[in-house]
């Protein structure tokens, strides 16, 4: 098991991570409202390409995306630390941030169906602490099949709700859609991140003094099995966040926020918790504080994410009337 020390700083930095993905969102929302392109998917991936020059261009979206960038730092950590099962659960009390948004920005009243979503988070964040988690010991190639395949069967699912979000263009449940797609191929990026972990602990790295981060980005040229699987974790993890994350942008700029903000925050806590029992393999000595845990978390994500709703439909109100 894991020693509670180590438990408690992976929690503290998963939690900040949290905080940086979330106040991310609301500084990209912030800028996406400030007459940016539309992300047109049918258009091609230069459309797409050129839309994110113009994001670049505009100072709230650059630093929210940093920012999120940012956040990766504490987030790998805090996976090294305590696995994906306890990590990825955590950073779900990001939510809190965009409360204290709400309250600040929109003067919202925050009653006791708030209050007693946040004591559900704060709670459900103990109720996992105390649950005892195990450490990692599995080697990453006993599920390097299990694990490719697991992507595999995610990537196709994306593929085919985007192809049915395509035939719905323009109609409520296109933004649904969108962020599921978004939700599952972000999902893809934290998996990947517990893989880098997981082959970074293999105890052959960094051979190079000072240049060993060269074994992770050029990995495929060390010709070894570890290494290879560093590369593909390295560069898949950036890769699927970056799709995930244009869906996710795409799915700002549409309607139906009461929908697609809680759909996303849960598909993002369920999948890489799934991978994570069932792939990576970490186990509780307490599966009932588990479980318990994690579904208070869930309740109050769905709850809190109401207040991503209401900022939307304000914002995008204020944008009507400019």
């Amino acid at each position: 098991m894991i020693d509670p020390l180590t438990i408690f700083s992976g929690i503290t930095l998963s939690i900040i991570a949290a905080f940086c993905f979330n106040y991310s969102i609301i500084l990209n929302k912030k800028g996406l409202l400030q007459g940016l392109p539309d992300i047109n998917f049918d258009q091609g991936v230069k459309s797409v390409v050129k839309s994110f020059i113009s994001f670049f261009k505009n100072r709230d979206w650059t630093i929210g995306f940093f920012l999120g960038v940012i956040g990766y730092l504490p987030y790998l950590i805090s996976m090294n630390l305590v696995g994906i099962v306890v990590t990825q659960p955590v950073t779900s009390v990001g939510l809190v941030v965009l409360v204290y948004f709400a309250h600040k920005k929109l003067n919202e009243k925050i009653g006791y169906t708030e209050i007693a979503s946040i004591v559900l988070m704060i709670g459900g964040t103990i109720l996992i602490a105390f649950a005892q988690v195990s450490d990692i010991f599995i080697e990453i190639l006993n599920i390097a099949l299990l694990l490719i395949l697991f992507n595999l069967l995610l990537i196709g699912i994306s593929i085919c709700l985007y192809f049915v979000a395509l035939k719905y263009k323009g109609k409520g449940i296109e933004s649904v859609l969108i962020m599921i797609i978004g939700g599952m191929i972000t999902a893809i990026g934290s998996i990947l991140s517990g893989a880098l972990i997981l082959t970074l602990n293999s105890g052959v790295f960094f051979t190079i003094p000072l240049l060993g981060i060269l074994e992770i980005f050029f990995g495929i040229f060390w010709f070894e099995v570890y290494h290879i699987w560093a590369f593909i974790s390295w560069w898949g993890l950036i890769i699927f966040n970056i799709i995930g994350f244009t869906f996710v942008q795409a799915g700002l700029q549409r309607g139906k926020a009461v929908l697609v903000f809680p759909i996303s925050n849960t598909i993002n806590l369920i999948i890489p918790l799934v991978a994570g029992l069932f792939i990576f393999q970490q186990t509780f000595q307490n599966y009932i504080l588990f479980f318990l845990g994690v579904i208070s978390i869930m309740i109050a994500t769905i709850i809190l994410s109401r207040f991503q709703a209401k900022i939307e439909k304000i914002e995008t109100l204020e944008k009507e009337k400019e």
